[in-house]
């Protein structure tokens, strides 16, 4: 097998961050305080969206759900994380 390594991977995980930093500003914004499931069915089904239909998985979604549901920060970190304020 040849490997072949992507001289501009960088720039592509910078887009990626940025692409659901937005997904999670967004959702924040509108679905602070909302049930639990309703949250996680918008995330996954705009981070499908804006990720070529990529999916987040549990316990990501979860997680990012019930802190966006508790009116909490979340945020995407540059190597992919996702994060909430404790």
């Amino acid at each position: 097998m040849d490997v072949q390594w992507n001289d501009d991977a960088g720039s592509v995980m910078a887009a990626m961050v940025a692409r659901v930093q937005a997904v999670l500003v967004d959702v924040s914004r509108d679905y602070s305080g909302k049930p639990v499931d309703e949250v996680k069915t918008v995330l996954q089904e705009q981070w499908a969206s804006a990720n070529e239909g990529a999916s987040i998985t549990d316990p990501e979604l979860t997680g990012a759900a019930t802190a966006i549901s508790d009116g909490k920060r979340v945020w995407m970190e540059d190597n992919g994380t996702i994060m909430a304020e404790d």
